[in-house]
């Protein structure tokens, strides 16, 4: 132990000691490194607790806790600006719940008067579904809808545009929820 404490050789002490300092930084390095392997090895093994709520262990939304509210990217479109929709969906419930939400589940309707102008899902390609999670009180809004301005009483068409200074109104659907209020715009 003295000769630890004490180091005795042809060179200074302060040699003796820069070397074992150094070979305590390499063990010590060494040791980290085996510890972080032996951890990453064990964490991915060992199952993780999941601490978030997957679609299946929440409960489906209660169609009277849903509201759905139309969007409009802008109030009026000049002639030839492509207005952009999209939806809020609001969970007024107090638990959190699920909802199919997908392109598959939701729908752009627009009408003049009583006269249908688009349907979103008339010419819809490849839609898709969607489960999404909504907590008590949260609102989400949806990815806009880009309309070409076209009717949807012919998809292949190339139907005519339609504007001119008319009014419109956007209601929007999910399954079987519609949104309570038209949204109206204009386009000329």
């Amino acid at each position: 132990m003295n000769a630890f404490l004490d180091p005795a050789g042809p060179l200074p002490p302060s040699v003796y000691w820069r070397r074992r300092a150094i070979v305590l930084v390499l063990a010590i390095l060494v040791f980290s490194g085996i510890w972080t392997l032996f951890t990453a090895f064990n964490a991915g093994t060992t199952p993780t607790p999941v601490t978030s709520q997957t679609p299946e262990a929440v409960v489906a939304c209660n169609s009277k806790n849903i509201s759905l509210r139309a969007e409009t990217n802008q109030e009026s479109y000049a002639e030839g600006e492509l207005p952009k929709f999209s939806m809020t969906i609001t969970n007024a419930g107090t638990t959190a719940c699920t909802l199919e939400v997908g392109t598959d589940k939701q729908k752009y309707v627009i009408m003049s008067g009583s006269d249908l102008i688009w349907d979103s899902t008339v010419c819809q390609v490849s839609p898709q579904p969607f489960s999404q999670i909504f907590e008590a009180g949260q609102s989400l809004t949806t990815e806009a809808v880009q309309w070409s301005r076209a009717r949807s009483d012919n998809c292949d068409s190339g139907t005519p545009a339609v504007g001119g200074g008319a009014s419109y109104q956007l209601t929007v659907y999910v399954g079987d929820l519609q949104s309570t209020d038209a949204k109206q715009f204009m386009l000329y």
